[in-house]
């Protein structure tokens, strides 16, 4: 609040209010986040950003012409980010200029607010009754209240500049001018095959203990091992962020179970049947940008864990006697379930698996013979097996591949994709022939339905509460990271001639203008169905991953 005006925005049963939204006069990135309000005469820039590696927000405040008293009053509570809960029992311990926040759930958790240039007033009061039009939407609990442990009051007699600091890991006011330059000059650094990009790819990576991991979307999601398998190559290798990919590569592998990558490393959970094969394919881009053969050394005998667990008969995500993989349900990326039970079950053998399967053999015969280490491990005889074994998964009448065999499940899914990418898996007139199938079927101007629209199965918008979107998940909705495949198979179907290269462009150019969902970043999933609108995470680290990655290899 600032000369009797109200800055922030609020949702209350039958009414927004305050509606600061009127003051507001402009939003930009530059590269922070900077909000610019006008009130009567008084200007007021707040800034948002974070110090780098660490779990402190920095709001700064540069006000021209300021009169009068200015407050600030945070609002707090403390649960999961995945929907809205009942307001736990807050206590604070008042400091000089700030208080340290702690809640009688977590009391490992401890939020220190500060600020220099303006007083603390211990005042606490609850707020009633703020309603999250997202988490309504999205089915989820979206009514709650939050708590205010005081507030921050500033005297206005001109020109000022100050900041509020929120923190887990200091109980002392940062230097904000010199740590808000240092970001700056950090993420004006940043590069990436489209540049707008260069900050979002940025935002994924983060710290984890002494370490670092990818986080798979805002604002859901944590650190899993596909979806930073699948990104690290687009998100740290394309950027030139080799060192940084090493990290992650670390993390991971230091997490693998007897062969498996977990699929959320924080929980260590290890239900993910591909997950290790995208990290194999991971190092193997690694080591082609940076030609890093110690990294390979090191991390070979986590290599022969994924080569020893696949190719043993009778495990989980074991071989079998035609050299393919086996899988139960609902462990590949199509992973929905509803009430229990796998919306897209996938048990068999599936084709994207298995064609990541023979990839992996062929990345760990190539890493072996490049690092020196023996390659008569039996790569390459089995790598042949695979290949032989996987014409059984094309199917002649649609002119593609079954997306699972044992069953024979013809439906038309993007999984093959992945398959017509590879020269030396499938004849090539199969390949033209998938690629021909998925365009006609599934591309979309937002990436690769999951399913048919001619299947009466398919779903074609993702909307509605938890049930009807995970019901619509992989029925149809539609995946931008798929976009990354799609352009791999048809540069490496139709050639790299200028024309094809800049078709592949402009089938890229949707998902990067306008802004879809969030700014400079690109969603999780789009409707099947036009208006493709989007849905999801906002910044997804795939989508932006795979789209990063395309653009470069179309150039």
């Amino acid at each position: 609040e600032v000369e009797g005006a109200l800055l922030a925005n609020h949702q209350y049963p039958g009414v927004i209010h305050p509606q600061g939204f009127k003051y507001l006069k402009e939003f930009r990135e530059d590269p922070t986040i900077r909000f610019c309000y006008q009130v009567g005469t008084t200007r007021i820039e707040k800034t948002v950003f974070m110090i780098h590696n660490e779990n402190t927000t920095i709001i700064s405040y540069k006000i021209k012409n300021g009169k009068g008293t200015m407050q600030i009053i945070p609002l707090v509570h403390c649960r999961s980010f995945h929907a809205a809960s009942p307001l736990p029992r807050l206590s604070q311990e008042p400091l000089k200029a700030g208080t340290i926040l702690q809640s009688s759930l977590r009391p490992d958790i401890r939020l220190t607010l500060l600020s220099d240039g303006s007083s603390y007033v211990p005042q606490e009061v609850i707020y009633n009754s703020f309603e999250y039009e997202e988490e309504r939407r999205r089915g989820l609990a979206w009514k709650e209240d939050l708590f205010s442990p005081g507030r921050f009051e500033v005297e206005l007699s001109g020109d000022a500049a100050f900041a509020i600091a929120a923190s887990s890991c200091r109980d002392t006011m940062p230097d904000w001018k010199a740590e808000q330059k240092k970001e700056k000059e950090r993420l004006e650094k940043l590069t990436a095959p489209i540049p707008k990009l260069a900050r979002a790819a940025d935002a994924f990576l983060v710290k984890r203990g002494h370490t670092l991991s990818l986080i798979a979307g805002y604002h859901w999601f944590d650190d899993w091992g596909r979806d930073a398998m699948i990104s690290l190559p687009g998100l740290l290798l394309c950027t030139g962020r080799y060192e940084d990919a090493r990290q992650v590569l670390k993390s991971f592998a230091e997490a693998m179970n007897d062969g498996v990558l977990p699929n959320d490393l924080g929980a260590r959970s290890y239900n993910t049947v591909d997950a290790s094969l995208w990290f194999v394919q991971a190092v193997s881009s690694y080591f082609e940008y940076s030609k890093d053969l110690e990294f390979v050394g090191e991390i070979w005998p986590r290599l022969l864990d994924v080569f020893s667990r696949y190719s043993r008969p009778g495990e989980e995500f074991g071989g079998s006697g035609d050299g393919l993989i086996v899988s139960g349900p609902a462990l590949t990326w199509m992973d929905a379930r509803l009430d229990g039970r796998p919306v897209t079950p996938r048990a068999g053998k599936c084709c994207e698996i298995n064609a990541l399967w023979f990839c992996a053999l062929k990345d760990m015969q190539k890493l072996g013979k490049a690092s020196g280490k023996s390659v008569d491990s039996g790569f390459a005889e089995l790598a042949e097996k695979v290949r032989q074994s996987y014409q059984g998964f094309w199917n002649s009448e649609t002119g593609c591949l079954y997306d699972v065999i044992d069953h024979e499940d013809a439906s038309i899914r993007p999984n093959q994709i992945i398959a017509a990418r590879v020269p030396d898996l499938l004849p090539f007139v199969m390949r033209k022939s998938i690629l021909e199938v998925v365009t006609r079927e599934l591309l979309t101007p937002f990436g690769l339905r999951t399913l048919s629209p001619r299947d009466p199965r398919y779903v074609g918008r993702y909307e509605g509460d938890s049930r009807c979107r995970d019901g619509a998940y992989h029925q149809g909705t539609v995946w931008p990271w798929l976009m990354g495949p799609y352009i791999d198979a048809l540069l490496s179907v139709n050639g790299r001639s200028e024309p094809i290269l800049a078709s592949a462009r402009e089938l890229l150019r949707p998902l990067i203008t306008p802004d879809a969902s969030g700014i400079n970043t690109i969603p999780e999933v789009f409707d099947g169905d036009s208006p493709q609108r989007p849905g999801g995470c906002i910044a997804q680290a795939w989508s932006v991953a795979e789209v990063l990655r395309a653009w470069q290899i179309s150039q």
